[in-house]
């Protein structure tokens, strides 16, 4: 089998986030109602990208890909394949197997990889880094999918720490708005997303 290559996965990220960011274009040129509804789908599919590349990564690494830079992770195991990597993230070294990996908080970063990566990892380092961000973008992403009342107080966690006050300023708003700052926070996730899946792969 050939070795897993994690340039693949940045490569195959950054064309998905380059097509939200030309809808995204495109989309200023329409009324606002238009441009809220496309903020919005782009910022599902932005952290479903996100999401994926983050497992993506993990799996490889795990499965004996170096970085990008040509290093290699401090393994404490060693898989064959990409579905033996999420196995042994489940349960090597576990006396409880995970019902479950997951991506999308760093304390799930770390606890899926705790038995097969050393904690000091770039790729957790990374992850750690970004961490805050990536909690904003899972609020902001979870309030859009949702819209039920716990994620509804999650998203004002955000909107307190951007505006400073309780503002009950709409998620759709909130993505698109240039009047508190000189990139709408839609661009800013975009513009995120493509570091952020770059570092966890450098090394």
């Amino acid at each position: 089998m050939p070795t897993p290559r994690l340039d693949v996965t940045v490569r195959d990220a950054t064309v998905g986030l380059s097509r939200l960011e030309k809808f995204r274009a495109n989309s200023k040129s329409l009324p606002p109602i238009y441009q809220y509804m496309i903020a919005e789908l782009i910022m599902l599919r932005l952290f479903s990208i996100v999401e994926i590349a983050i497992e993506d990564l993990a799996c490889k690494l795990v499965a004996g890909a170096p970085y990008t830079n040509r290093t290699h992770p401090a393994r404490l195991y060693t898989a064959q394949s990409m579905n033996g990597a999420r196995q042994a993230m489940l349960s090597y070294g576990r006396s409880k197997p995970l019902s479950k990996l997951q991506w999308t908080r760093v304390r799930s970063i770390r606890e899926s990889t705790s038995k097969v990566l050393s904690p000091a990892e770039p790729f957790i380092k990374y992850a750690q880094v970004h961490g805050n961000r990536l909690d904003e973008m899972r609020r902001v992403r979870n309030y859009v999918a949702h819209r039920s009342a716990d994620s509804r107080k999650e998203y004002q966690q955000v909107v307190r720490s951007s505006y400073g006050a309780n503002s009950r300023v709409r998620v759709e708003v909130f993505l698109t708005s240039r009047q508190r700052r000189p990139v709408a926070k839609i661009d800013e996730y975009l513009a995120t997303a493509r570091i952020m899946i770059s570092e966890l792969a450098q090394g």
